[in-house]
């Protein structure tokens, strides 16, 4: 916690009482004031203090300068810039407040000096710019919760009471919160009001009913908070008392701040200064499966394991690979990626490292299922032919697709068929020129569903293959519509 009092700016006469340009009974007075004790009815004018009406101007701030203390316009680069971090500008937003009758908290957050109009008015009363709340007539004490732009690693505090000065706070404190993105969204989905707020803005004239308040602070509770400043008086907002200054001895990190007016009144500006840390985003949800381990494969998510069946030993002979002798011959589109990328051995780096098609600019306007098959209806499809390296003579034994880093651009179904040919010259030039229907195909894997960024593996052992027996030469992978492939492994012996 601590925070220390820093009196950088303020007239001497309002914190000092040694201070020999003013008499005795003057300073006792001012004193007063500095405390926060005297009663607004018995102040006639300001002149009766030596005291100036606020200007509608911010002075500069202390903190407005590098971490080190030099001027912000050091040419240093060793140094971190003090941002304010309670700018709306910024990203910073006001979740809840207990009241905005004469003025919103959301004017808290203006990056622009507080301006006072004498002659302004309106239907709640004066036009003050800045967060003031009814005088409070029900139990307990007004408070708001604001959202900072990031999460940050705050410095110093400033607070402006420029113009309130019948009516500004006569106490304050704030709490900090370091929240996840998990308890940011549950704490904010308890504030009564917050969702609208924030799609919407806030609105003068306005309070919470003491029932919705009392669920406010239940929902505060629910969350950690530390001190940040401890109770704290402030003075009325004339322009030799507005300002006030706080250097935390320790800087404190956190997300949401907390500002508690005791009981109520009215504060022009609150800055917080300091250094925006990185936030963690929420937590990254797992793709959508529409394929799970059954009947027809076995299916692993490398989100879940860094050793997929691929990777494991296996007592068959990876027929398909390069290292093998194997070719990507041809295919329909390689618009992304070549069918050469389907038989490297590794596991895939990235997107690029596959064989990825165009989307099928004939594709459907709105996708429908078949109603038996439950896949999308249409015919439109992508291929790639594979030769193995060896005949496969006594059959194929596994076959995997993998859809690794293919995570909104998997197939939404994927075929395998097979060839067997003993003249492979002259079907590898059919192929290569573009007739994948020079020799004939047998189904190996029937159509069926795929999932992101998974090994999809389909055994003979399983009965997951057709016509697991027949000598093989050739694979022909079709896709539909579109979409991308990281690799194609086809083992047997």
């Amino acid at each position: 916690m601590a925070t220390t009092p820093n009196v950088i700016g303020m007239n001497s006469t309002i914190t000092s009482k040694n201070d020999s340009s003013h008499n005795d009974s003057n300073n006792a007075q001012v004193l007063k004031v500095h405390a926060g004790m005297l009663h607004s009815a018995s102040i006639t004018a300001v002149s009766e203090f030596d005291l100036q009406a606020a200007k509608n101007e911010s002075p500069p701030s202390p903190f407005e300068r590098t971490v080190d203390g030099n001027n912000s316009n050091s040419n240093s680069n060793s140094n971190t810039n003090l941002i304010n971090l309670m700018s709306a500008s910024r990203g910073a937003r006001v979740l809840f407040a207990t009241d905005e009758w004469f003025a919103t908290a959301d004017n808290l957050l203006k990056d622009t000096p507080p301006i006072f109009d004498e002659d302004a008015f309106c239907e709640q009363g004066k036009v003050m710019d800045g967060w003031e709340t009814r005088r409070r007539r029900e139990a307990g004490h007004d408070w708001c919760v604001i959202k900072l732009p990031n999460r940050a690693n705050i410095v110093g505090i400033e607070i402006d009471t420029a113009h309130f000065t019948g009516n500004q706070v006569p106490n304050i404190s704030l709490e900090l919160a370091d929240l996840t993105c998990t308890q940011e969204t549950a704490m904010t989905m308890n504030f009564p009001g917050a969702l609208e707020r924030l799609l919407h803005g806030c609105v003068q004239g306005t309070g919470h009913t003491p029932q919705e308040v009392s669920q406010g602070q239940d929902t505060c509770q629910q969350v950690a908070w530390s001190e940040l400043l401890p109770k704290t008086p402030l003075r009325p907002g004339y322009e030799q008392s507005r300002m006030h200054y706080f250097t935390l001895e320790t800087p404190m990190e956190g997300t949401h701040l907390r500002i508690n007016y005791y009981p109520d009144g009215g504060v022009a500006r609150l800055l917080l200064w300091g250094t925006s840390l990185e936030t963690k985003g929420p937590k990254v949800r797992a793709p959508y499966a529409p394929i799970q381990t059954g009947r027809t494969c076995t299916v692993v998510s490398h989100a879940e394991t860094t050793f997929p069946p691929s990777r494991q030993a296996y007592d068959y002979a990876e027929l398909s690979a390069a290292e093998a002798g194997g070719e990507g011959l041809a295919c329909s589109n390689k618009h992304y990626g070549t069918p050469a990328n389907l038989i490297q051995p590794t596991l895939g780096r990235d997107m690029g490292d596959g064989w990825e098609t165009a989307r099928h600019p004939e594709r459907p306007a709105i996708l429908v299922r078949d109603p038996i098959t439950n896949l999308v209806d249409s015919p439109l499809q992508d291929w790639a032919v594979i030769k193995l390296g060896k005949t496969a003579e006594q059959g194929i034994q596994r076959v995997i697709l993998d859809t690794k880093h293919f995570r909104g651009n998997y197939p939404e179904s994927v075929q395998v068929e097979a060839c067997y040919t003993t003249d492979a010259d002259n079907a590898d030039a059919l192929i290569t020129a573009g007739d994948e229907a020079a020799v004939e195909w047998f189904p190996l894997v029937t159509r069926g569903r795929m999932a992101a960024d998974s090994e999809h593996v389909f055994e003979r052992s399983k009965d997951q293959i057709a016509n697991a027996d027949r000598k093989v030469s050739h694979v022909k992978i079709s896709i539909y519509p579109d979409g991308g492939l990281s690799r194609v492994r086809v083992y047997g012996e």
